[in-house]
């Protein structure tokens, strides 16, 4: 990845990182600027951030670090906040403008990676790979049975992708290769994008409603905001298939968590492969004990190549808009102009 010219960054750019980045993308920041970088790979508690920011002009920080009003209040001098995610759900984008604080992400280079966990959560929650796992270990499988583990095949079934943007997109190449058909929800009312979805996957727009009823498996791939908080619901859960199977690698709050222990519960949907949670790292107890649910520690874009991409996109970013670029993956560009006049 082509970074900035050096003439274009001085050395009195000073930056904190939250978390470990590949040596490549490390290497390429220390280059252009004074580095100060947490070097363990767990949670950083938030007076430690906000004492280790003092004088430093951007952040890189991870998903797990909440950013804030209160964070710029105690931290005016922060000019850049660099998101090593593509969700930025961690980052109150209001505040931000209000401080004239830019945001960036790390969209499109963790799709693949995200869209190939969504469909191991799939298969493992279909195909009972869990359940089976364990029987073996316990030392409970005794010999072939006709009916042991029976589960769900994919191919001729109907997967609903909630949220048809890289990631859904993604998702659905990998769909049409299992001999799934596609339906799908987005935002944007755009007919020339069905259009292409429609040529490219064969895939149908519908509404979440009728999603939700026609789907044998159900995919969660659209961002987390305001509007998408609690998508799914009891409402949705009363129309789903009771062979439904549900895979969420989006955020775990586009689900009401209670409502989907209650269909697992009361058999309104078969089973679920999650890797995200409402209340990460909290994962509720009757979840915990359900065996047709499959569960991830938020490891979507847990492959060294995409972790590394996201690192690379995240520094390249930051010295783009310190040498006076706007970057392509910039969040809230309207505040370009305040930043450039604090910069």
């Amino acid at each position: 990845m082509a970074y900035v010219s050096k003439k274009r960054v001085t050395k009195t750019l000073k930056v904190f990182v939250t978390g470990k980045l590949s040596q490549k993308a490390f290497d390429a920041l220390q280059n252009f600027a004074q580095v100060d970088a947490y070097e363990s790979d767990d949670p950083m508690p938030r007076e430690e951030v906000e004492a280790r920011l003092e004088g430093k002009d951007a952040l890189v920080c991870i998903l797990g670090d909440k950013i804030d009003a209160e964070l710029f209040k105690k931290r005016p001098q922060l000019k850049l906040v660099a998101n090593v995610a593509v969700g930025y759900d961690n980052i109150n984008v209001s505040d931000a403008n209000d401080a004239g604080v830019l945001i960036t992400n790390t969209p499109g280079v963790l799709d693949n990676a995200t869209a190939d966990l969504a469909f191991a959560l799939l298969l493992a929650a279909a195909r009972r790979i869990v359940e089976a796992d364990t029987y073996v270990r316990r030392g409970e499988w005794k010999g072939w049975k006709r009916e042991l583990m029976l589960g769900a095949e994919l191919n001729g079934k109907t997967l609903g992708i909630v949220g048809m943007g890289r990631i859904g997109k993604a998702v659905a190449k990998r769909a049409r290769a299992f001999g799934l058909n596609i339906i799908y929800t987005r935002k944007a009312d755009d007919k020339k994008t069905d259009d292409e979805l429609k040529k490219t996957f064969d895939a149908k727009r519908v509404s979440l409603h009728d999603l939700c009823k026609q789907a044998d498996f159900i995919s969660i791939n659209c961002p987390l905001r305001e509007e998408t908080r609690h998508l799914i619901g009891k409402a949705e859960f009363a129309l789903t298939q009771p062979h439904c199977v549900l895979v969420n690698t989006s955020r775990g709050a586009v689900i009401d968590e209670e409502a989907l222990v209650e269909a697992l519960e009361q058999g309104k949907i078969a089973s679920c492969g999650l890797d995200v949670f409402e209340r990460e790292p909290n994962v509720p107890e009757r979840l915990m004990k359900m065996p047709n649910v499959v569960l991830a520690p938020h490891i979507g874009s847990a492959t060294k190549e995409t972790r590394a991409a996201m690192d690379e996109l995240a520094v390249k970013g930051l010295l783009e808009a310190f040498s006076g670029k706007l970057p392509a993956n910039a969040v809230n560009p309207d505040v370009w102009k305040k930043f450039s006049a604090r910069k």
